[in-house]
């Protein structure tokens, strides 16, 4: 089955590959992403199309550490709501489960696992980064970045990993990644991986990000159209769309990642004429209705992706919806794009 990204993965892509003197569109188009996906960080690419994205990036720029500088250009709000959720853990250990249990929210396909080493010394470690086992360093370099990135949000600017491990073969300039990393850097690794003192898992997440959800608040203004008055029905819209498939996505968890309470967020649902438990169905009722036209999911997996523990509910639900079931839609839709 194929996986997918969000387009916030390639947040920084344009002005990096023309900063190269080569012109971003044409490479998109090469490898089939329609360079309009990248307005929207909540749009989804398919995760082969990014890879060889990234790789045919480094070989029209003829940079080796393309990844690297891709994923400095990134941090904790490229992840989005998880990136948010994250930070209001109670402690780092916390958030990176966080992490692990929703990271496939923003790239399908992508599992990291994190392990003690000894007493002292942990280990994030990517379990796969390509479903085919084939060599990817661009997206190793952008995922290793990214991750230390994040780790440096929400444990202090100051820090940096004990050392870092890449599959890859190394380049002609290694010092370019012991000097972006701040530590020693070693190549053709078992696994790609980056270690840092286990004394951090305690850690209460750095406070940098009081900023965080106003910055995703003008990120969707900036991505949709809103009405006024309506900017935060769009982010609570936002936030329920990501975190719909946990299991989570009840309205104290939605109040925590935009760091309110819960009986503050009612009062705005309230305002707007609406219910938290009216705005899910009708965020369910959007989503299912942009999935099946995409035609791109099974109806299983896309029940799953909108909340629903059984595709039985999900029909029964988009029957009473639209009054018809979801694959006499789906059917019904390829018969009018034929004809």
């Amino acid at each position: 089955m194929a996986s997918y990204i969000r387009a916030a993965s390639l947040g920084g892509f344009e002005e990096l590959v023309r900063s190269y003197g080569v012109n971003p569109i044409e490479i998109l188009k090469q490898v089939g992403i329609l360079p309009s996906l990248l307005r929207d960080p909540d749009a989804f690419i398919h995760y082969d199309h990014y890879l060889s994205l990234l790789e045919n990036a480094a070989l029209h720029c003829q940079e080796e550490c393309f990844g690297l500088k891709l994923g400095a250009l990134q941090n904790i709000s490229t992840i989005g709501l998880i990136g948010v959720y994250m930070s209001r853990q109670a402690t780092i250990l916390d958030a990176l489960r966080v992490a692990q249990k929703y990271v496939y929210l923003h790239a399908e396909g992508v599992v990291f696992h994190v392990s003690e080493v000894s007493e002292q010394l942990c280990k994030l470690s990517f379990v796969r980064l390509s479903e085919y086992n084939v060599e990817v360093p661009q997206k190793s370099q952008l995922a290793i970045c990214l991750v230390t990135n994040i780790l440096k949000d929400l444990i202090g600017p100051a820090w940096h990993a004990e050392k870092i491990h890449l599959k890859q073969h190394a380049p002609k300039h290694p010092k370019v990644f012991t000097d972006h990393f701040a530590c020693r850097v070693e190549f053709k690794t078992e696994e790609d991986a980056l270690y840092f003192p286990a004394s951090f898992l305690t850690h209460k997440p750095y406070a940098f990000n009081e900023d965080l959800v106003d910055q995703l608040i003008v990120q969707r203004l900036e991505t949709q159209s809103s009405t006024k008055g309506d900017n935060y029905t769009s982010l609570i819209e936002s936030s329920v769309r990501m975190l719909m498939a946990t299991g989570d996505c009840s309205i104290e968890n939605i109040a925590l990642c935009m760091g309110m309470h819960p009986k503050k967020l009612q009062r705005l649902l309230k305002m707007q004429g609406t219910t938290y438990r009216g705005l899910l169905e009708n965020v369910r009722k959007k989503e299912a209705l942009r999935m099946i036209n995409a035609g791109n999911v099974s109806l299983t997996d896309l029940a799953l992706q909108l909340g629903y523990a059984e595709l039985s509910i999900f029909s029964r639900n988009f029957k009473h919806w639209f009054g018809t079931s979801p694959s006499e839609w789906r059917d019904h839709n390829k018969q009018a794009f034929t004809h």
